[in-house]
Parts: C-alpha cells; structure tokens; sequence
C-alpha cells in the first residue's frame, strides 16, 4: 500500500507544511488506497472517493502517515524507530527509498542498529527516559553510563569502508563472556568515559575505526605477551614432567639392576672350574639363566612404561597441532633426546644380561672340548 501512496502523492503537486502532507490537484484514480487512508484517519479534509476522475486535493497527516511506513525524512524515519528495524515495509521520501532498495543511509542505520543491540547485549542495566535507551555497562571495577544518542548525520558519518571492522565488534559483543570479549569491553569503557555522556555513542560512531584499532592492538598485546608465556609455561612444566618420568624408569630400577654384576660375580666364584662336569656347574649355569629371564621380565616392564610415556607425548604434542612446539618450547626437544638416551640404555642392559650367561655357558663348552681332546691326545 505504501507504494501506491506514493504514486499518488507522485501524481500531483505536493509538499510539507507542518504535520501535513498537502497533495493538490490529484485525479481520483484509487479509490481503494483513498478508502484505506480514510481507515487510518490519514485524511484531514472530506473526499468522496466514489467520484471517479474527479480533481481533489488531499491532506494527509504525517503523524498517522509514519505510522504505516511513510516517513518525510531520515530525521523522522530516525525518531520512529530509533532502536529497532522497522517490521513494516516504509518509504523515506527524502532519499525516494522503499524497504529493500539498495540504500547506503538504510545499510548504515542497521549497521548502527545491530552496534546498538550488541551493546545491550555487554550492558548491566538498561532504561529508558525521554524517549532515549540509556546503558550501563560494567566489568570488574570499571563502568560506563552510555546514552544512546545519534541522529542521521551520525549515521551518514559511517563509512561504509569499516563495515568490516564494525561485524568484528559486534560479532565479538553478541558472544558469551570470553576473554576477548572482556578485553574488548574494558577498552570500551576507556573509550567512552573521556567524553561527556551525551557525546559518548556519537564519538564511538564517528571514531568507530579508531576504536577498533585500540581493540585490535590490546587483543594482539595479550596474545602476544599472556597467551604466548602461558602456553610455553605449561609446555615447559609438561616437558619437565614427561623427562622426570622416563629417567625414573631407570633410577627406579636401580636397586634391581644392581643385582646384575653381584650374580656374575658370585656365579664366576661358585664355579668349578677344576671339575668342568662338576652338578655345581650345570645348577649354576640353570641359575643364571633363569635370573636373567627374571631381569628380562622386568626390563620388559620398563620398556612398556617408556612406550606408555612415548604415547603420552605423542598425544600431548597432537593437542597442540596448530603450533610450532618446537619453537615454543626447545625443552620438548630434550625429552625426546632423554627418551631416546633411556631406551638405548635399557637395550645396553640387556645385552650385558644376556652376554655373560651366553659367554659362560660358551666357556664351559669350549673347556669341556679342550679337556676331553688333552685326555684324546694323551
């Protein structure tokens, strides 16, 4: 219907004067939208609008005009809906705009109308005095008293260019607390309280992309000097936790290893080298090995707690896939190198283990061979 409005205010000669529109000399031609603005009492002189063709000229309150959609101006358009989009198809006359037209002072006004829900959003009270949505925004012991104030030159003093910048603010105002979030909050409350209140919103509207280069650049300071130290002092204090774990492996286990050169030592002295085929000699032998597949056993163990560390350490540094560990923190490094160190380490052990039975019961042969060939000879 608005647009058949406008086409007949379009048909004649028309202007504003006061709270009227006056449309002179108009030639009845739609009765129906006659009949709808004498529904709405938007008519202010008698019209039979049976009179087909007939001349007539039409006052139209603006009031009632705006409140179906039809506004003379941005001021007006500003005044009727000042916090909220309108839900109604509209007209400005002003900038002969409709509802969907491509409309550079529509797309900044919603640009501000989204700013302004995403500031409720970060405000702890509201209210509203004079026709004016007043904010109070608070974090920690830092608070802000924000009127929200602008009119269209406001508006019109946003440049499309940061449009950008403005979703980045308001993206990061709509979400759940976050530290960003809190940061950008902070900074806005520094922002505004230099300015008196009533001149704060305008300043933040026509200074948005200064605001927003002070966010940027707190936000990129705290990545830099806080994310940063924090997340290389836990890698640190990991990196220290997975190396004290895998020497203890070894330290552990010292007690039981120890075991090791004390056996050789009382199996060589138990030895009867004098009588080779001496029952001593083969228990001793079976003793040995056995002990050693009792070490064995146990140095198993020790080499699944290494793997177990191993996985720990390759799932801890997959938690991290985004980073470059190995730059943030070198000790990561060193844990692979003790890793590595204690699992040669354990396979040194074993080869000791395994060579000095071997090398016995080898001795023991070769002595037996010799003796029975001295008594062949002789």
């Amino acid at each position: 219907m608005i647009k058949r409005i406008v086409h007949i205010m379009n048909q004649c000669k028309h202007h504003f004067d006061g709270g009227t529109l006056f449309c002179n000399k108009y030639k009845i031609s739609d009765n129906e939208c006659i009949e709808f603005l004498k529904s709405k009492r938007v008519l202010e002189n008698s019209i039979d609008s049976n009179n087909v063709d007939e001349v007539i000229d039409l006052e139209l309150n603006l009031a009632r005009l705006n409140s179906i959609g039809f506004y003379e101006s941005c001021e007006i358009f500003l005044i009727k809906n000042r916090y909220e989009l309108p839900q109604h198809e509209f007209y400005i006359n002003e900038l002969n705009c409709f509802t969907g037209d491509a409309s550079e002072f529509i797309q900044q006004y919603s640009n501000v109308i989204c700013l302004i829900s995403s500031l409720v959003n970060i405000s702890k009270h509201q209210y509203i005095e004079v026709d004016i949505k007043n904010l109070i925004i608070v974090r920690e012991n830092r608070s802000t008293f924000l009127p929200l104030i602008f009119d269209e030159k406001i508006v019109q003093s946003i440049n499309l260019s940061i449009i950008e910048k403005l979703n980045t603010i308001i993206q990061v105002f709509s979400e759940n607390d976050t530290e960003k979030k809190i940061l950008f909050v902070n900074e806005l409350i520094d922002f505004l309280n230099v300015k008196n209140d009533n001149e704060r919103f305008s300043h933040l509207i026509t200074n948005f992309s200064d605001f927003y280069d002070i966010c940027h650049n707190a936000y990129q300071f705290y990545l830099s000097n806080f994310s940063y130290n924090k997340l290389k002092i836990e890698l640190d204090s990991k990196a220290l936790e997975y190396t004290q774990k895998i020497q203890s492996v070894i330290n552990d286990s010292q007690t039981k290893l120890i075991t090791i050169p004390t056996a050789f030592v009382l199996v060589f002295a138990a030895f009867n080298f004098d009588n080779l085929l001496d029952v001593i000699n083969f228990a001793t032998l079976i003793s040995l090995f056995v002990f050693a597949l009792l070490i064995q056993i146990f140095l198993n163990n020790q080499k699944t707690s290494l793997n177990f560390i191993e996985e720990n350490i390759v799932s801890y540094k997959k938690s991290f896939i985004n980073n470059d560990i190995e730059k943030i923190s070198t000790r990561f490094l060193l844990v692979d190198r003790e890793l590595k160190i204690q699992k040669n380490r354990l396979i040194l052990i074993q080869i000791i283990l395994w060579c000095v039975p071997f090398i016995l019961f080898l001795l023991w042969i070769l002595l037996i061979v010799f003796h029975f060939s001295s008594i062949r000879h002789f």
